[in-house]
């Protein structure tokens, strides 16, 4: 099939974005071996990048190898540089990806953008697409077979693109020649990526785009400790009992304040501590998911316990409940968020002098210890880079996210984040950067998300968060259980698997408020599994029986 196959009419025949993807006329075209060439087999014989961490900037508190993040507690005074040529021979580079602000201006009227071309040589134009919105962009921008040169996967894991090895081995470039084992010595930013962060980049026996890594903490359970010190609270509660105890002391509907904000957060919460799967748990390459576990069962009950209780939020059921909100009001207590959502909650409330941001830790429900901590997938989203008739193209394009991806600390770094000093960012006394206004409207353009260097633990102005951070993440990464599908694609988890799942936990939902019986959950499993859950399963089960995903 030829990249004209894929129709603007093809995709519009659809109404979501998944209809509009599943429209590419891939599942009509001959697959040619397609399975084999995605199979666990194939795709465990590809050699990784090598991973070579940067080692220019010394950090305060270094990382580990099982995922504890390095910690900087002030911002490095000297900034080496990490890319010592320029990247681009001034040619333009197109780029889609999602944003999380207003759209910032045009290079034209932006001095920061103007600066980053000059700083890479590069003319980069951007459409910048809210990320609600993304999804759907994104696919009615593959149906126009107009591609930018870098393109943003939507965010997700499993990525929610239908067909996606049949779409990557089509339209996008498979990088192993330039990236594998030490082919990536030639951009040495992106082999500071760890291999965590790769493995979700790899399809048909290739690596297919730039994982923006994540770590492998994922989450935090984030406590308002100021509220918990007023009423007396322990932060740390052994156990579920402890937490129901704490819970209705921090509970006081007359000053509306509650305990947990969002039940999709107080479900993850109890999931750790009653030692669900990490999504899935594979036993003799059989997959079982956390819904069929009497551990999820036992989550439902103490779910609907403490919505008995009272000591969850009335709203709590509503999607559109603004929890990041409540909590920075103290309207709620408790809450499980990306931990990148640290630096996010300070800035909130920092002109809250009450305000103390602290971290629970997770403990086994009969609170004899640590629970299993669940790590993250590793990676946020992937860039891709539309297929090129000549390599020097790629190789441009990868000298540019090598750029973008310059680790904590460096001068590109410094720039990226920050812009120029005087004009973006000021320092303050302790040789931090500050963004200015104009440097929060001009430096949000999303080039974070075409690529990216690994988090570094960091929070300007506050040297001790560093350490509670590393220590937390000390404490609870060893603990810690992979989702074994990561690296693994399933096209029903794709396609299907949004639909049924908020089908699944709306009807869990109805349980827990009482509105249908507790033995209604085996019926609500049974419905999932025959929706989605069984043909996910035997997609995952079929690439393990050809060889292992690569770990």
């Amino acid at each position: 099939m030829s990249p004209a196959a894929f129709t603007r009419r093809q995709l519009l025949a659809g109404a979501g974005s998944s209809a509009l993807l599943m429209g590419l006329g891939l599942s009509g075209c001959s697959s040619g071996g397609s399975e084999e060439r995605n199979s666990a087999a194939a795709n465990t014989a590809v050699q990784l990048p090598t991973y070579i961490p940067y080692t220019g900037v010394t950090p305060d508190l270094p990382g580990t190898e099982q995922g504890v993040d390095a910690a900087f507690r002030t911002f490095p005074a000297e900034n080496p540089k990490s890319v010592p040529e320029v990247p681009g021979t001034g040619a333009t580079i197109t780029g889609l990806a999602n944003i999380y602000f207003a759209v910032p201006p045009g290079p034209d009227s932006n001095s920061y953008w103007r600066g980053l071309n000059e700083r890479m040589n590069t003319d980069l134009q951007l459409q910048m697409v809210s990320a609600a919105d993304y999804q759907q962009r994104f696919a009615t921008t593959i149906a126009g077979n107009d591609l930018p040169d870098l393109v943003q996967t939507p965010n997700g894991s499993p990525v929610p693109v239908p067909n996606l090895p049949q779409l990557l081995e089509r339209r996008f470039t498979d990088l192993t020649e330039y990236l594998a084992g030490d082919a990536i010595n030639e951009y040495p930013n992106l082999a500071n990526i760890p291999t965590r962060s790769w493995r979700s980049a790899v399809y048909n026996g290739g690596i297919y785009g730039i994982p923006i890594p994540r770590g492998a903490i994922g989450a935090y359970q984030f406590i308002r400790k100021d509220l918990f010190d007023e009423v007396g609270a322990p932060t740390e509660l052994k156990g579920y009992e402890e937490l129901r105890e704490a819970a209705t002391a921090l509970t006081d509907p007359a000053r509306r304040r509650w305990a947990f904000g969002l039940i999709g957060q107080v479900r993850v919460i109890l999931g750790r501590m009653n030692d669900e799967p990490n999504v899935w748990k594979e036993e003799g390459g059989t997959f079982t998911h956390r819904y069929e576990t009497e551990e999820f069962a036992q989550t439902v009950r103490d779910m609907t316990e403490l919505w008995e209780a009272g000591v969850i939020h009335p709203d709590a059921f509503n999607p559109a409940n603004p929890f990041k909100q409540l909590f920075n009001a103290g309207t709620i207590a408790i809450t499980d968020d990306g931990y990148p959502g640290w630096n996010q909650y300070i800035l909130d409330n920092a002109g809250n002098p009450e305000f103390e941001l602290g971290l629970m830790p997770s403990y086994l429900r009969d609170g004899s210890g640590l629970a299993p901590w669940t790590y993250g997938s590793g990676f946020f989203s992937i860039t891709l880079l539309t297929q090129a008739d000549d390599p020097e193209k790629i190789r441009e394009r990868l000298r540019v996210l090598n750029y973008l991806a310059a680790p904590f600390g460096t001068e590109e770094y410094l720039y990226r984040l920050y812009g120029e000093e005087g004009v973006d960012h000021e320092k303050d006394d302790q040789g931090n950067p500050v963004l200015t206004k104009q440097g929060q409207t001009n430096t949000v353009i999303p080039i974070r998300y075409l690529a990216d260097s690994p988090y570094t633990i960091y929070q300007p102005g506050r040297p001790d968060d560093a350490d509670v951070q590393h220590a937390y993440q000390s404490l609870e990464i060893p603990t810690g259980k992979t989702n074994p599908a990561i690296g693994l694609y399933s096209n029903a988890a794709a396609t299907d698997n949004a639909t049924a799942d908020k089908k699944f936990l709306d009807g869990v939902n109805e349980i827990v408020q009482g509105r249908q019986p507790a033995d209604s959950l085996t019926s609500l499993v049974d419905t999932w599994r025959r929706e989605v859950g069984d043909a996910m399963r035997t997609e995952y089960q079929e690439q393990l029986q050809s060889g292992s995903a690569p770990r």
